[in-house]
């Protein structure tokens, strides 16, 4: 399922898409932010069928060995412990992946290189060794595989990062993200489940459901108002060195804060703190804290922010 984060994340951009646009409505503007968030969910389904490709590639150099003139010893009985790995098995299977991938058309078969890349970075790592030289099989061992090839194979590599901005340009940023869930998902497998098992949702409840749309149209609704309050509070400062994503994500916190009061203080502030880190400067942090710190308890003393405890969100 999608995190708050990354939703949060996604209403920033659309944001900032929208308020650069002279000519945008806010209707456009949040069918593209469901769009992007619809978006990632299809690179989740993505990862997943990458898994099999990398077998399948695996069985390929298989086939080519045993078809050789003169086949070393290797080749005539290889080990094909990889390619009979039980959770590929478990994916290649599944339908719900299957049906995905054909609605959406999603497909791996014009990159050959990149599997490649990422084939040969698996086979020389220790992981990987350890594995196909136990004789030794077990789904514990299957699944560990697994989540050891999207921890350590995709994504560090370059050229996944430039094939997936090449792709879709909404899955810029998403990766890191995406194979969290999809190491969930295998996680969550059982040995003996059937091909209709349901993978992660795409959000965890209904209420996650509504959150980025929510966030997004509180933001434009109190824009002029927190502008001001913005102004007020930097009066002192030099306008000109003020990031205009620095504001915005005040925007979207002092937002946040207004619209959820399920959602404490203190997890709104550290998630967009977080954010500021990733899509500002490392002074940022400093002045969106300092400026929303004032804002909201100001607001809080006036009692126009009312916050409880229960059904703690993130």
């Amino acid at each position: 399922m999608i995190s708050r984060r990354l939703l949060r994340i996604k209403v920033l951009k659309i944001l900032f898409a929208h308020l650069k646009s002279s000519n945008q409505s806010q209707l456009t503007s949040e069918k593209e932010l469901i769009f992007s968030i619809n978006k990632t969910y299809d690179l989740y389904h993505y990862i997943l069928l990458l898994l099999i490709k990398i077998a399948d590639y695996a069985q390929n150099r298989i086939n080519i060995g045993k078809q050789k003139y003169l086949p070393t010893q290797e080749e005539i009985n290889p080990n094909t412990k990889f390619v009979d790995n039980a959770v590929v098995k478990l994916l290649r299977q599944n339908k719900i992946l299957q049906n995905h991938v054909e609605q959406e058309k999603l497909s791996w078969d014009d990159s050959n290189e990149l599997i490649k890349k990422i084939f040969n970075s698996m086979i020389n790592s220790d992981y990987y060794k350890k594995y196909m030289l136990n004789d030794k099989r077990s789904f514990v061992e299957d699944k560990q595989l697994v989540c050891n090839i999207l921890e350590n194979e995709i994504e560090d590599l370059d050229h996944v990062y430039t094939l997936l901005e090449e792709k879709n340009i909404y899955w810029i940023n998403d990766l890191e993200f995406v194979l969290s869930m999809a190491i969930k998902t295998v996680k969550s497998f059982k040995v003996n489940q059937d091909k209709f098992t349901e993978l992660l949702p795409l959000y965890k409840d209904e209420n996650d459901g509504k959150f980025a749309v929510r966030l997004f149209r509180r933001t434009l609704a109190d824009y002029d108002k927190t502008e001001l309050e913005i102004d007020e509070y930097t009066k002192n400062w030099d306008l000109e060195r003020l990031a205009f994503m620095d504001t915005l994500i005040l925007h979207i916190l002092l937002a946040e804060v207004r619209e959820f009061p399920e959602i404490p203080i203190s997890i709104s502030m550290d998630e967009y703190l977080e954010i500021t880190k990733f899509f500002s400067s490392p002074a940022s942090s400093a002045f969106v804290n300092g400026i929303a710190d004032k804002i909201i308890n100001r607001e809080l003393e006036a009692k126009h922010i009312i916050k409880h405890d229960e059904n703690i969100s993130k």
